[in-house]
Order: C-alpha cells, then sequence, then structure tokens
C-alpha cells in the first residue's frame, strides 16, 4: 500500500484557502500517512491532524482580519507587521485554549520547518514537538521583518519557509510516494525576487546571518522549483495539486475578514469541485 503524504504551503492571509481545503477534507473523513507544513500552514497541519475542525474557520477567517493581526495596530503595539503576540498568545492559548498534546498524540505524523539563525539552516521538527505554549508553532511562522525571532530554549529561530516554500521534499523523504499538495496562489500568480528596499532591510538586520541572507535571496528559484517538482509528480499521476481557481485579492498581509471567508468558501468549493477525482486519488494507494 502506497503511503500519501499532505503538503501544505504557506502564504499569510492567503492561509485562508488552506483551511478551506482541509476542512473540507475533514467534512469528508479523508486522512493522510503524512504531514507536512511550512509558516501558516505548519498551524493548519497541527488543526488537522488534531481534528480541530471548528478552529480552522475561526484562525483562518474571524482572528486573521482582526485589526490586531496584521497593520499598523501591531506596528504600534507589538513593534511589527503581525501580530504575533496577539496570535499565538491571545488568541490560541488564551481565547481558543487549543490543546497542543491532541497535536502530539495525534496517529498522523506531521513535519513543520524551523529556521535555526545559529545554524543557519532549516530544522525539521514532528507533531511530537509541539509544546503547550505553541511556542515552536509560532517559530515556523515568524517571518523575518514581519516579526522577531522566537527565543526557544536560548536559541533563536524563524519560519523555515526560508529555505522550502511547497515542501515536497520532505513528504518524498518520509516515505510518501504519492503527494496531497495544497499551495494558496492562483496560476495567475508570478514570483519576483527580493525588492531593493527590502532586500536593504534585511542585510541590515540580518548582517551578523550571512547565509540566512544568501538563503533569503534564493526563494524565488526556489519556489520554482519546487513547484516545477509538484507538476512533474503530477504529470506522473502520484500528486494532486489543489490552488485557488481564482484570484480573490487576497495578499499576504491583506485581506478583510469578507475577502477571508470568500477565500476560506473557495478552498472548500474547489474541493468539492474535484470531489471525484480528490477521492480516487486518495483511495487508489
Amino acid at each position: 500500500m502506497q503511503k500519501i503524504g499532505l503538503v501544505l504551503e504557506g502564504g499569510g492571509l492567503r492561509g485562508a484557502y488552506t483551511a478551506g481545503v482541509l476542512a473540507w477534507l475533514m467534512d469528508h473523513h479523508i486522512d493522510f500517512d503524512f504531514a507536512i507544513g511550512i509558516s501558516s500552514g505548519a498551524l493548519f497541519a497541527s488543526c488537522f491532524v488534531a481534528n480541530m475542525r471548528s478552529q480552522l474557520s475561526e484562525l483562518a477567517v474571524e482572528y486573521a482580519s482582526r485589526k490586531e493581526n496584521v497593520g499598523w495596530y501591531p506596528i504600534l503595539n507589538e513593534g511589527t507587521p503581525v501580530g504575533y503576540n496577539y496570535l499565538f498568545e491571545t488568541v490560541i492559548n488564551q481565547k481558543l485554549k487549543l490543546d497542543a498534546s491532541k497535536v502530539r498524540q495525534a496517529k498522523t505524523k506531521m513535519e513543520f520547518g524551523l529556521y535555526d539563525l545559529a545554524q543557519q539552516a532549516t530544522l525539521w521538527l514532528s507533531n511530537k514537538d509541539a509544546d503547550d505554549r505553541w511556542l515552536n508553532i509560532r517559530a515556523a511562522c515568524t517571518l523575518p521583518i514581519a516579526g522577531r525571532s522566537v527565543s526557544i530554549k536560548g536559541k533563536k529561530y524563524l519560519d523555515g519557509g526560508l529555505t522550502s516554500m511547497i515542501p515536497i521534499e520532505r513528504s518524498v523523504e518520509n516515505g510518501c510516494q504519492k503527494h496531497f499538495v495544497v499551495t494558496t496562489k492562483d496560476i495567475s500568480f508570478v514570483r519576483k525576487p527580493n525588492s531593493k528596499p527590502l532586500q536593504f532591510l534585511l542585510d541590515l538586520i540580518y548582517i551578523r546571518y550571512p547565509k540566512m541572507l544568501k538563503d533569503f535571496r534564493k526563494r524565488t528559484d526556489v519556489y520554482y522549483r519546487q513547484r516545477h517538482e509538484v507538476a512533474s509528480l503530477v504529470e506522473e499521476g502520484n500528486a494532486m495539486h489543489i490552488y485557488p481557481s481564482k484570484n480573490l485579492g487576497v495578499k499576504r498581509f491583506k485581506g478583510d475578514r469578507d475577502q477571508l471567508q470568500a477565500l476560506f468558501d473557495l478552498g472548500y468549493a474547489d474541493c468539492e469541485a474535484q470531489r471525484g477525482q480528490i477521492i480516487d486519488f486518495v483511495e487508489r494507494r
């Protein structure tokens, strides 16, 4: 019997699409042998393996669209463009009280990536590493400049998406022969190299981490290499790729509640439109 892996891209607020896809999968009792998530994909993968169905839309739509999450409010209150304190300390730990033990005890193995600033390399942790304060998942979601590095046991970490945006290789390396890949950009999306102002700011803030800066410059090439690998697997019949069927205007750090709800609903609807293909793909192992 072939193993099948669930592969989730990040995307900030675009993760509402991923949440909608996962909601559909959960409603249709579809599971996988392995799951891997990057950035917001790490958080939603945690909800998926722990069967936290109701929390998907709350996190991706209700709380993600709040003023405390992105924009001037967190800049003024947390000193960063994204309100990671709000999301993880207030929402996840206090309001929703997500139980990390359910993630640790999940029958499906899950991985997520953290970028270790000391080693200047991405580490891959498993659901067994989901701590009660959600610090490891928080670090996996924290992009440079958007938030401050997360300190865990004296070491500093950031989003593993610095080196891997569609972590298809981890699904392969974990023995999966088939892969269900969810990405958050529509077919018209074009990833461009970092703008000069952004790269200057990165170079200034992270001057002590030259390899990290090189890794960040490679992100566009890595993205297209991973997209190509997914496309090749799809052509071979060994992968199914789910992505937004249309552009609803949501950006990584921009989208109101109605837009995020529409994107969540699109993820659900795109799966429903491919119901037969999805069921056939996951059952034909």
